[in-house]
């Protein structure tokens, strides 16, 4: 028996490794889509493609760790997420304020409409040849901590001299997200070296691929850019009509494209498609679309058995406070007379806000000959033994999705024009604009909890200090919050993440245990962050102990540096120049600059 691609118990994928290399292979860019953004979880970003690995628990209470990690993959980050859809974290950690220029909201022409893809583009270059190497990761997962049952793929390809048509679509995509970043000609060289990818590897099955972005395409509409093409580019309906056979996994319906896709409007008995099924969520199952599945004898809808659905069936346990899984993969299989059969993957649910309103991206993959059949991919997703998915036998109207208890943001996040800083003799002044009040919706600074405003044209926030500015205001109503991200004028940016280096590198213990780690990327595994506390603690404000004839360790690090890998001392030079001379010493400084000068290196820092 083949083996089983949709199989959830043995090849469920970490969402970090998708995104790294080896380390023959060197970040250049990263860019992410997703509709929702979870803080906590857009921090596990930087440790994975900074520093190579998951974040364990030591790692993410380690500040030092995950510092060096940001500082290392931080500007090349984007992330373009729903506005209004970012969740508020439990702490406010400084380290947040450091990714702040990584977050891109997408504000779309008219507030019902959703960005809506989950989709990564990285540039990486090998450090041998200096080859480009091109990745794309297609998901249904949102960069946050959900534990639904969702998809993901990956491909790779190497930059070329001439240009793809074939990989325009997503060229395209980024650049309409570009134009909401402030930066947008930072993506100009991905996009051009993404068009220059003469092909993608694919999985043993596939032969081919295309890329499929929705709702980017036509004129521009209240101010946002869209992309003008001479190429035709299907809609989502095109892709899926006139099908013999339909599979779809889609947790989210709506009675008209259901119908659209079955050919429901269509009177006569035999039209539509003649096998059909779906996997979906109970709860978005109406009557009509319960019924479409059973025409032509179709296979029916399937939704995940009880018992696959609680978080206890997971074998890693946390949650993170999310409810229990459920399906939120969109996969959609086609066969259609004359072509080769192919399956969709990506954010694409068969619903009218997906097919008609949103931003959406999927990915077409065509099957080889003989390799697919809609029965062999049915069987893959429901196998006849351990099957996480169970047949709906009748349509139950008591459990379809109520949406009333959702707190709607949508009028106020597109109600929030931007924000200004006023600096003052040792502190900061932040004014809020909307463009009107709004009753019983209240605003703050996102590392600011004491000051809490009511959101009016202009809100004003007083006394704010250097480390507590930031682009991230909450939202509040009806007890529910939101985090947006707003364009501040006058955001002394450097000055704030000085200030922030020097709040977590608190005292010179802590200053030599980052340039031991800087020096030597094994320190991680060789001291705890407790002791390293314990080490700022016995050490007091004392000044011995910092220069290199009392620390012989920094200094023998320093000469195996020089000879084998001076590029670390630009790395100890940017973070030095960042911190306040008394957690250095005159000492290092001028060491630092010695070996810099003999190994040929130029200080990068900005003092």
């Amino acid at each position: 028996m083949a083996r089983r691609r949709f199989d959830q118990n043995n090849n469920r994928v970490d969402y970090g490794e998708l995104l790294v290399e080896d380390p023959s292979y060197e970040l250049d860019q990263a860019v992410g889509m997703t509709y929702s953004l979870d803080m906590e979880a857009l921090m596990g970003i930087p440790l994975c493609l900074g520093m190579r690995g998951e974040m364990t628990s030591g790692q993410r209470n380690n500040p030092l760790y995950v510092l060096e990690a940001i500082r290392r993959t931080g500007k090349k980050l984007s992330i373009f997420c729903n506005v209004g859809c970012i969740k508020v974290p439990k702490s406010e950690c400084r380290l947040f304020a450091l990714l702040e220029g990584s977050i891109h909201e997408v504000r779309m022409p008219k507030s019902m409409y959703n960005f809506h893809p989950k989709v990564w583009v990285l540039q990486y270059h090998n450090v041998n040849d200096g080859r480009i190497m091109i990745k794309v990761v297609v998901l249904s997962r949102n960069l946050t901590f959900d534990q639904s049952m969702d998809m993901a793929t990956q491909m790779t390809g190497f930059v070329g001299d001439e240009i793809n048509p074939k990989n325009q679509p997503l060229a395209d995509l980024l650049t309409f997200v570009s134009q909401f970043d402030n930066k947008k000609n930072a993506y100009n060289h991905l996009i051009s070296n993404l068009k220059k990818v003469k092909e993608f590897d694919l999985i043993e099955c596939f032969d081919d691929y295309e890329f499929h972005p929705f709702g980017i395409y036509g004129k521009s509409e209240n101010g946002i850019k869209k992309v003008i093409t001479k190429e035709h580019r299907k809609t989502a309906r095109e892709l899926f009509r006139n099908c013999y056979a339909l599979f779809i996994v889609s947790p989210f319906l709506s009675d008209g494209v259901i119908a659209d896709l079955l050919d429901d409007f269509n009177n006569h008995p035999e039209a539509g498609p003649v096998r059909r099924c779906l996997i979906t969520r109970e709860s978005s199952v109406t009557n009509r679309i319960f019924n479409a599945f059973q025409r032509r004898n179709g296979d029916g809808i399937y939704v995940v058995d009880p018992v696959f659905s609680s978080n206890d069936a997971l074998d890693d346990g946390d949650t993170f406070g999310y409810e229990n899984r459920d399906v939120h993969a969109k996969v959609f299989f086609t066969e259609k007379y004359n072509e080769p059969k192919k399956i969709y993957i990506g954010s694409l649910n068969a619903s009218q806000n997906a097919f008609d309103y949103n931003v959406e991206f999927l990915l077409e993959l065509q099957y080889k000959s003989y390799h697919a059949s809609y029965f062999s991919v049915k069987e893959d997703f429901i196998p006849a033994e351990e099957s996480p998915f169970v047949p709906l036998t009748d349509f139950n109207e008591d459990v379809l999705e109520q949406d009333e208890d959702e707190i709607d943001f949508r009028s106020e996040v597109y109600g929030v024009t931007g924000a200004r800083i006023i600096a003052k003799e040792g502190s900061f002044n932040i004014e809020v604009y909307a463009d009107s009040d709004y009753e019983g919706v209240t605003i703050r600074p996102f590392f600011v909890k004491t000051q809490i405003k009511n959101l009016v044209k202009i809100t004003c926030f007083e006394d704010i200090a250097l480390n507590s500015l930031s682009n991230l205001f909450v939202l509040s109503k009806n007890g529910s919050e939101c985090l947006i991200r707003l364009e501040v004028e006058n955001m002394p940016e450097d000055e704030r993440e000085d200030s922030i280096f020097n709040e977590i590198i608190s005292n010179k213990p802590m200053f030599m245990t980052y340039m031991r780690y800087l020096l030597d990327e094994d320190f991680y595994d060789s001291v705890s962050f407790e002791e390293l506390i314990s080490q700022g603690t016995d050490a007091g404000e004392t000044t011995e102990g910092y220069g290199f004839t009392v620390e012989p360790d920094i200094y023998e690090k320093m000469l195996k540096v020089a000879a084998d890998y001076p590029e670390r001392f630009d790395s100890m030079y940017e973070v030095v120049e960042r911190l306040d001379d008394n957690k250095i010493g005159e000492e290092f400084k001028q060491l630092l600059e010695l070996f810099m000068k003999a190994s040929g290196r130029k200080g990068k820092g900005r003092k």
